[in-house]
């Protein structure tokens, strides 16, 4: 029996509102405990395939896998080489999104680190909708603001809300991100080139973007990024506009934040931008 479909969002809602009466009884609320919420929601829905094994395995090839075992039900497995709690528990919250979501489209799913990296309204894929659910269920909309709100939203803000919601910095920043009415942008790179830019809809709206996608975009010169001399700077240092984006205003800054990650190899940056800036060519200002 199928049972009812969902949208990442009403799965998101659904199981949090479960989560939350449960608080009631005595249950931690956070970090979720998405082993234990994967072996229940099937039998809570009813369904007749639920999740019957969840655990660590050698999946050398990607970070999480959902697989069918006939009238078992199905497994979820991560990969047994994750060494961040975090990373696990938004693994495993991927693939319970790929349960709810797209068990009836597959048999098999195999998803690695880089699908589990961006989400947002813009992303259409079943990654980008696993991802899109993981989000919200391990940070609730109303919780997260409340984690985030600060006068001023920096990577020591940010690694709070990580240790209270037991995600990755990475995480928290990424929903920060797609959530703000700020102009903001997030990079993380490695070895001097991006490999993704996230910019909030304020920043992308006054042009503040990199396009990165099949693209080899190296580190703007004269940023904290580069400062192989920096390795943390979670509070920030004003830094000028046009280090970042050469055709702002040459009066322009922005507040600059920085944290090598050395265990995982890449550099996490967070620019702050006045709501006003725009970074657009000249030509392009009038937009």
């Amino acid at each position: 029996m199928p049972g009812e479909t969902f949208t990442p969002s009403s799965a998101a809602t659904r199981l949090t509102h479960w989560l939350d009466a449960l608080t009631a009884t005595g249950l931690q609320r956070f970090p979720v405990n998405v082993e234990q919420l994967a072996l229940e929601v099937g039998q809570q829905l009813k369904w007749t395939d639920p999740i019957a094994i969840v655990q660590a395995a050698d999946i050398k090839r990607f970070e999480g896998g959902l697989f069918h075992l006939g009238d078992q039900g199905w497994a979820l497995l991560y990969n047994e080489k994750l060494k961040s709690p975090g990373r696990v528990r938004f693994t495993q919250a991927h693939e319970l999104g790929h349960y709810l979501l797209h068990r009836l489209t597959q048999e098999e799913f195999e998803c690695s680190q880089a699908d589990m990296i961006h989400w947002g309204p813009e992303q259409k894929s079943i990654e980008a909708e696993a991802d899109d659910f993981a989000s919200s269920l391990l940070m609730p909309m109303k919780q997260f603001r409340t984690a985030t709100t600060a006068d001023v939203v920096d990577l020591e803000v940010l690694s709070a809300a990580s240790t209270k919601f037991g995600v990755s910095l990475t995480a928290v920043a990424l929903r920060w991100i797609r959530s703000t009415s700020e102009s903001a942008v997030l990079v993380l790179s490695r070895e001097g080139f991006m490999d993704w830019a996230v910019s909030s809809d304020k920043a992308r709206s006054n042009g503040a973007f990199f396009r990165t996608k099949g693209r080899v975009v190296p580190l703007p010169p004269n940023t904290l990024a580069v400062d192989d001399s920096v390795s943390a700077c979670r509070t920030g240092q004003r830094v000028p506009l046009r280090s970042w984006f050469e055709h702002a205003h040459l009066d322009a800054s922005a507040w600059e934040m920085k944290l090598l990650c050395e265990n995982y190899g890449y550099t996490l940056s967070l620019l702050h931008l006045s709501p006003g800036d725009k970074t657009w060519e000249p030509r392009s200002w009038s937009r």
